[in-house]
C-alpha cells in the first residue's frame, strides 16, 4: 500500500539518527505506518515496543516530561510520555502532533532534541539530585540523576496537515531533529482493491477524491460500515451510500467553495434516490456553509422502489428528509 520511496525514506532517516514526522492527507495510513515501523524496530531489538499517544491542544510539559503529583507519601514525580517511553525503552508514537502547542508542550525537550542535556526541576523518589535528560553519547551533568536516551530511541510523529501555519509554529530546533516524510494518498485502483467485497458499494464515492485528498483508511472504514449496514432489513444501496458518505467523507469536505460544493453534490447524488439526494443537499449546505445549491437534481432516474418497511411514494412526491445527527 505504501510507495517504496516512502519506506526507503523512513529507513534512511532512521539510520541517519533522525526522528520521523509523517505528513499527509487524512486516512493515508500515517499512524499505521508509524506502528509498523516501531514493530520492526522491536523485532530488530532497537526497542521493546512503542508507546502510542495522541497530542491535544491542552498538552503541556506535564504531559510530555512529567511533574509532581500527590500520593500517600506526599509529592512524587510522575513521568510524562517522553520519559515513560525512554524509561521502558519504547519508541514514542505521537499522533496528530500539530494539535499541540509546541512551545508549551515541548519546551524542555527542544534542548534534548538538539543533542544537549537538560536538567529538570524535579527529583525522583529516592533520589536527592535533580533529573537530567541526557542524549546518547553526551556526558551527564554533574550532580544530577541522569536519564540517558538509548541510541536507537526514536519519536514517530504524524501530522494530518502540513501547511505554512503549522510550519511557522514549529520550533527550528524541533524541525531540525525530524525528517519530514510525506505519505501520499493511494491511487484509486489501489483503494478500489482494498474495499472489494461486501462493502465495495463505497467505491462509487471514489470520485469525491477530486475535491480533497483522502487516504484509503477512510474508504476502508466506510466499506466495513457498508458491509454491516447492508445486512439490515431497511437498507437500500442509496441510503447506505448516503450514510457512508455522511459519516466518513463529508467531515473532511468543509472547506469547499460554492462551485466545488455544487460539483460534489452532482457527483454523489447521481447514485442516490430522490429523498437521499435531498438529504445530501442539506448535509453539504450545512457542512460547507453554502446557503443554497441551485442545481438540477442529479439523482437516479426511474428509481421508484420504496425502502423496505415504508409506504410507496406517489409519483412526483417526496419523502421526509433525514440527516443523521
Amino acid at each position: 500500500m505504501y510507495p517504496r520511496a516512502v519506506l526507503a525514506s523512513v529507513v534512511s532517516a532512521l539510520d541517519a539518527g533522525r526522528h520521523i514526522m509523517l505528513t499527509g492527507a487524512p486516512g493515508t495510513g500515517k499512524t499505521s505506518l508509524a506502528y509498523a515501523v516501531a514493530d520492526l524496530a522491536r523485532d530488530a531489538i532497537h526497542c521493546t515496543g512503542y508507546l502510542a499517544v495522541t497530542a491535544t491542544p491542552e498538552w503541556s510539559s506535564r504531559e510530555t516530561v512529567g511533574g509532581y503529583v500527590d500520593s500517600p507519601e506526599g509529592l512524587v514525580f510522575h513521568p510524562g510520555v517522553f520519559l515513560e517511553a525512554i524509561g521502558n525503552a519504547r519508541w514514542l508514537v505521537i499522533d496528530e502532533l500539530n494539535r499541540a502547542d509546541f512551545d508549551r508542550a515541548f519546551g524542555p525537550l527542544f534542548t534534548v532534541l538538539a543533542n544537549q542535556p537538560v536538567i529538570l526541576p524535579y527529583k525522583r523518589a529516592g533520589h536527592s539530585e535533580p533529573i537530567a535528560i541526557v542524549p546518547p553519547g553526551t556526558p551527564s551533568p554533574p550532580g544530577t540523576d541522569p536519564i540517558t536516551i538509548p541510541r536507537h530511541w526514536r519519536i514517530m510523529a504524524t501530522m494530518n496537515e502540513f501547511d505554512k501555519e503549522t510550519l511557522h509554529r514549529l520550533s527550528y530546533a524541533l524541525m531540525r531533529r525530524f525528517a519530514f516524510i510525506e505519505v501520499p494518498p493511494a491511487p484509486d485502483h489501489v483503494v478500489r482493491s482494498l474495499v472489494a467485497g461486501p462493502g465495495e458499494l463505497v467505491a462509487k464515492l471514489l470520485p469525491v477524491r477530486q475535491f480533497v485528498e483522502l487516504g484509503p483508511a477512510l474508504f476502508i472504514d466506510a466499506a466495513r460500515y457498508t458491509a454491516r449496514r447492508m445486512t439490515e432489513p431497511d437498507a437500500t444501496p442509496s441510503r447506505v451510500l448516503y450514510e457512508a458518505f455522511y459519516g466518513f467523507l463529508l467531515p473532511q469536505l468543509d472547506q469547499l467553495d460554492e462551485t466545488q460544493a455544487r460539483k460534489l453534490f452532482g457527483v454523489v447524488a447521481s447514485h442516490l434516490d430522490g429523498a437521499d439526494a435531498t438529504a445530501l443537499e442539506r448535509a453539504i449546505r450545512r457542512t460547507t456553509g453554502i446557503p443554497a445549491i441551485s442545481t438540477t437534481r442529479a439523482s437516479k432516474q426511474g428509481s421508484t422502489k420504496p425502502r423496505p418497511g415504508t409506504a410507496a411514494v406517489r409519483r412526483g412526491g417526496t419523502r421526509p428528509e433525514t440527516v443523521p445527527d
